[in-house]
């Protein structure tokens, strides 16, 4: 009985493999070739800034009027750019979405009435108020925190209805936002 002849010339079984060679090997540069055009269309197309935005203003100056009084921040933006603006006693949302803000008002003495901070976007459309002690201690505090969803182009201010100057300023009194 002769042995049956399985190639012709002797090298089929080698052409086989180094076509399947090719073959994996086509394929794996298929696949790091998909991967990387992805990662560049990632990085391209994704202008998110690196870190979360975090808006904080400490209180600069604070000038009492008859029921209110006007307060200027001293601001400072990271990983805003092209998210949230400062302006003076404004903060100015330059994209929708959830932000936390945060607020905290601190007086130096004892006064007759009860003080209140409240937190405005635009003219008079109230987003938050908190009412704080106006007799115990010396000194008082008011504070609040809370999430909103905020519309590109809403304007962002806080207000106290403390008509005199017994407000702390600087690190004791602030108010700001991160997004989230």
């Amino acid at each position: 009985m002769e042995a049956p002849h399985l190639t012709r010339n002797g090298n089929t079984s080698q052409r086989r493999k180094w076509c399947k060679v090719a073959l994996y090997t086509s394929v794996f540069v298929l696949i790091v070739i998909s991967f990387l055009v992805s990662t560049v269309f990632y990085l391209l197309h994704n202008k998110q800034p690196q870190g979360t935005c975090w808006a904080h203003g400490s209180l600069e100056s604070y000038t009492p009027t008859a029921n209110k009084g006007t307060m200027i921040w001293k601001w400072s933006l990271k990983h805003c750019q092209g998210l949230v603006k400062d302006h003076n006693e404004h903060l100015i949302i330059m994209e929708s979405g959830d932000y936390f803000i945060y607020a905290q008002i601190n007086r130096i003495t004892e006064m007759n009435e009860s003080f209140m901070l409240m937190l405005y976007k635009e003219q008079g459309i109230t987003l938050n108020k908190a009412v704080g002690p106006n007799n115990g201690s010396e000194n008082g505090t008011v504070n609040f925190g809370r999430p909103f969803y905020l519309q590109k182009g809403d304007k962002l201010y806080c207000e106290l209805n403390v008509n005199s100057g017994k407000i702390l300023l600087g690190n004791q009194s602030y108010w700001g936002l991160y997004k989230i």
